[in-house]
């Protein structure tokens, strides 16, 4: 796991931290808690705007690791319905277009709808979909980081 985000050292086994976030969880101070995560011993819900991530949480002898990831999924069935949003507007702008004058006098000069709403439509896609995964990837570390600072406490001690 290579992280940027800070390590918490510990002289707990791998059982007892997961048994202290899981104790941690049931009292509902550990949203989107899960011991049985593909990466690490554990992990628990990073929030980010507009999509949101999962932390990871990795035990390597003395210290724990953090890995902030982005979920996948939320991400592609929002960039699937941006692609698929765009045809079905032609029809709807242009019927909706066609009932002022000035722009039947256009379409009779030789402009199609498609010829300006297509670019304007789909130019952007890429920049709003780059700055939407930025956006989330900050606002998930930045989570990660509120969320290891709460554990800081409740992981480093030993009772």
């Amino acid at each position: 796991m290579q992280s940027d985000l800070p390590t918490i050292p510990t002289t707990l086994d791998a059982d007892e931290v997961v048994a202290r976030l899981r104790n941690r969880s049931k009292r509902g101070k550990l949203p989107g808690f899960n011991d049985t995560p593909t990466q690490g011993i554990a992990s628990v819900a990073a929030y980010g705007t507009p999509f949101d991530g999962t932390l990871l949480i990795e035990h390597a002898a003395t210290e724990l690791r953090f890995d902030a990831k982005l979920n996948k999924r939320v991400p592609t069935i929002f960039a699937i319905i941006l692609v698929l949003t765009v045809w079905p507007g032609l029809p709807l702008t242009d019927s909706f277009l066609s009932n002022f004058l000035w722009y039947e006098k256009l379409l009779a000069k030789g402009l199609a709808t498609w010829m300006w709403y297509v670019p304007t439509t789909i130019l952007p896609l890429p920049f709003v979909w780059r700055t939407a995964i930025k956006k989330s990837k900050a606002s998930i570390h930045a989570h990660a980081l509120e969320t290891i600072e709460k554990l800081r406490p409740v992981l480093s001690e030993n009772d």
